[in-house]
Parts: structure tokens; C-alpha cells; sequence
């Protein structure tokens, strides 16, 4: 054998060694709302050996068929994932060790804090909630439950926004008494769709709507 050739195959089979976990050292996930955010968070998870997705949960169809989609594109011999309308019954699933939450915003607490009590960890889109209290409710079953609960908020995270609070703080720039920040995007319109009953999975109106269908 070539030597090229052969660290084309030490190089091929250590790849391939390091994408096998075991079975017991695998995360098996639930997604509650693959829209376009959770889509990202889709595809983020797929990319870890030890992810497996085998449930995702949605009221609009299309979203779903789109999740699908993109799972089945990245790994053609990948099982596709039990598809769900009810959260409810992603949470009853003794197969999901952890749930992803990409929901509207309404839904983050009462999915979050219903998870946890489920015995499911979660990772919860930003915003944690649309109130103070529900936030403190999902801290407290967090702690009640003993579940690992993330909140998405990149900002906390992302070592370069570490970065610029280390240089702000530090006191390198002096003393700061005026600050302008702009954020440009270059996304396509998306994400906020008229919804009809023809789109919605069943007579699930209120699973879409939450505590909203009050106001």
C-alpha cells in the first residue's frame, strides 16, 4: 500500500470511529416546533453523532414536511422521526431523553415547565417567556425536577460577545457615556404566514393559539 493511500484510510477509518457513540451515551430529542428558528436548531443537532431526532411536533403541516425534508436530504438512511400535533404526546414518549422548543413565543413557558415535569431536558428558544413570573415558574421546575434547562440567548454564549463585554469592562475604551448598535439582515420574508384551518393538523386550532385565543 501507498503511504498516501494509506493515510487516506487511517484518516477515513478514524472519522468514521469517532461518529460511533453508544447507544447508552446517545441523546434522544423532540422537536416542538421545527419552523424556520427550530429549523436551524434542526440542523444544528443533526450534525451531533450522539443526537437522534425521533419526534417532531407541529400544527402547521408545511413546517413539518419541511423538517422532514431537510432530515432525510442530510441522511437518506436515517429513520424518519414520529410526527406529532399534541406536544402533549412528545412529552408521554418514553423514547425522548430531551426536548428542543422553538415554539411562539406564548408557548416557551408552559412547554418548558411541562417538560420538566415530564423528566425531559430542555433547550428553549429565546425569549424564556413574555413575563417575569413565567420565567421564575420555569426556573423553579428546572430546580424542582433537577432538569438541565438552556435558554438560547447567543448573546450569553458567543465568545465574541464574551469578548466585547471583557474589552468594555476592562476599561480600555475608557469611559463609555454613548453607545449606537445596528443589526443588518439579508433573510427572505418568512416566518409569518397566513394560517388556515387547511394548514393547521386536525380541529388543533387552540394548540396554535395557547393562552392567546383569550386576547
Amino acid at each position: 500500500m501507498k503511504r498516501r493511500d494509506f493515510l487516506v484510510t487511517s484518516a477515513a477509518a478514524l472519522a468514521a470511529a469517532r461518529r460511533v457513540v453508544a447507544a447508552s451515551d446517545r441523546v434522544r430529542l423532540g422537536f416542538i416546533g421545527p419552523g424556520r428558528q427550530g429549523r436551524g436548531l434542526l440542523g444544528a443537532f443533526l450534525r451531533q453523532p450522539e443526537c437522534d431526532v425521533v419526534a417532531l411536533c407541529d400544527v402547521y403541516r408545511p413546517s413539518l414536511d419541511e423538517a422532514l425534508a431537510a432530515i432525510a436530504k442530510r441522511d437518506p438512511e436515517r429513520r424518519a422521526p414520529q410526527i406529532e400535533s399534541d406536544f402533549r404526546r412528545v412529552l408521554d414518549r418514553n423514547d425522548v431523553d430531551a426536548v428542543v422548543i422553538a415554539s411562539p413565543d406564548h408557548w416557551h413557558a408552559l412547554q418548558t415547565v411541562m417538560a420538566c415535569q415530564a423528566g425531559k431536558d430542555v433547550y428553549v428558544e429565546k425569549p424564556i417567556s413574555v413575563a417575569i413570573d413565567e420565567g421564575r415558574k420555569m426556573v423553579e421546575a428546572a430546580r424542582k425536577y433537577k432538569r438541565i434547562v438552556q435558554v438560547g440567548t447567543q448573546q450569553r454564549s458567543g465568545v465574541h460577545f464574551q469578548k466585547a463585554v471583557e474589552v468594555v469592562q476592562s476599561g480600555r475604551l475608557g469611559k463609555i457615556t454613548f453607545v449606537r448598535t445596528w443589526n443588518y439582515g439579508n433573510a427572505t420574508l418568512g416566518g409569518i404566514v397566513a394560517i388556515t384551518r387547511k394548514s393547521i393538523t386536525g380541529v388543533v386550532i387552540n394548540l396554535a393559539l395557547g393562552s392567546q385565543r383569550f386576547k
